[in-house]
């Protein structure tokens, strides 16, 4: 008698009434016949419509310097009159303790002593007339308060020093509202940083590395003209006119107009 074997795969699959005749997916075979996704494209730069990443700004604090060939210097000093004279090569330092551009030749170096020595001069003197009147207005204070005390029937003593005093504090106010003696000394600033500057390129020969000579001297001269410009707009109840472009009108037009015939 011949047996008959049954599999029992066929039988899950005859057998079961409930099976679902959707076909299974072949998730390996959808993923490969998808087509390869594209790179993500970069974000546009804001700053730079190429897209190349723009040049790091120059870092202010971290100047780099060059120094000066011996023809270059030799220019420089004569170009700010610190030689004795145009065929010496000797820097003139100052010697005179009263008035240091005494020695000096004609040029920006002397130009910038006088003003500081001026300015100098002007703000020693004020401050000491503001001290010496102060230490009077104290003294008359005091005195008023004694001859108070004192009976007396004639008041000609007491009126006149009441009015000294007076006469002592408005000129006290008048120093203070012009701004007197800091104003000088301020002054007196301005020029010595330019000394500083002009002293520092004489004797170390180091200028800025993108600096040639010429605009090492113009930049001197440049700084003495921006003090000057500013020790005269600082000046009270002065006229201070607007910047303005020494330009001609209509100087950037090139192309001349040619009437018509």
């Amino acid at each position: 008698m011949a047996s008959t074997i049954y599999s029992s795969k066929d039988n899950s699959k005859d057998n079961n009434p409930h099976r679902s005749h959707i076909p299974r997916l072949n998730i390996d075979a959808a993923m490969a016949s998808q087509p390869p996704s594209a790179p993500p494209s970069p974000k546009p730069n804001p700053n730079n419509s190429n897209g190349s990443t723009p040049p790091k700004s120059k870092d202010p604090g971290k100047d780099t310097y060059r120094l000066l060939s011996h023809n270059e210097w030799v220019q420089f000093c004569r170009g700010v009159g610190v030689f004795m004279d145009d065929e010496s090569e000797e820097v003139i330092r100052p010697t005179s303790t009263l008035w240091p551009p005494k020695g000096f030749r004609d040029g920006l170096y002397r130009d910038v002593l006088t003003e500081k020595t001026k300015f100098t001069y002007y703000f020693h003197s004020v401050d000491i007339v503001s001290w010496l009147l102060m230490l009077l207005q104290i003294a008359m204070g005091a005195v008023l308060t004694a001859l108070g005390s004192v009976p007396s029937k004639n008041g000609t003593a007491i009126t006149t020093i009441a009015a000294v005093n007076t006469c002592v504090g408005g000129i006290l106010a008048l120093l203070h509202n012009s701004g007197l003696p800091a104003r000088y000394r301020a002054d007196r600033n301005e020029f010595y940083k330019l000394e500083e500057h002009i002293k520092s390129i004489v004797d170390t020969a180091l200028v800025p590395v993108d600096q040639d000579i010429n605009a090492a001297l113009a930049g001197c001269y440049e700084k003495f003209r921006h003090a000057r410009q500013t020790v005269q707009n600082n000046i009270p109840a002065s006229y201070t006119t607007s910047p303005t472009n020494d330009k001609a009108p209509n100087a950037g037009i090139s192309k001349v107009i040619e009437p018509k015939k």
